[in-house]
């Protein structure tokens, strides 16, 4: 088996709620819409889907556990009894250079660090055959 390495550089969830769109799944047609951050200078995001047309402001409120302001992500899946989520192809990017790592390094005294707040259930080598098949799940989503 490769040791593939997975570093942590520190990035938090909210580097990639606010550095990229958020893939949200449409609640008109069912299929792949962005969150995007407003650009009129209010604080918020607007969804749009390119497939059916529909622009809307979502709900605001909170996010994770497989939804951004009241709407269901596009990435999501059910893996090892639990949600596999990601808002985006960068987040899922980091989830599978963790999952795939054998060797994991952490930066010490980072308690705010993504890597440091995953799920017990993500972190746990037992599960990384599962979690591997999830990701490619997600992945397939993205084409």
């Amino acid at each position: 088996m490769t040791n593939l390495r997975f570093r942590d550089k520190g990035e938090r969830i909210y580097d990639f709620l606010f550095k990229y769109d958020i893939l949200i799944e449409c609640p008109h047609c069912m299929k792949c819409a962005k969150g995007l951050r407003r650009k009129d200078g209010k604080f918020g995001y607007i969804m749009q889907c390119k497939r059916c047309g529909v622009l809307t402001n979502p709900l605001v409120g909170t996010w994770g556990n497989g939804t951004f302001m009241g709407l269901r992500l596009w990435l999501r899946t059910n893996c090892c009894g639990k949600l596999l989520w990601a808002y985006n192809k960068e987040h899922l990017d980091f989830m599978d250079g963790y999952i795939n790592a054998t060797l994991r390094e952490t930066l010490p005294n980072m308690n705010q660090s993504l890597a440091s707040r995953l799920p017990i259930w993500i972190k746990s080598g037992k599960n990384r055959d599962e979690l591997i098949k999830g990701i490619i799940k997600l992945r397939n989503k993205l084409e």
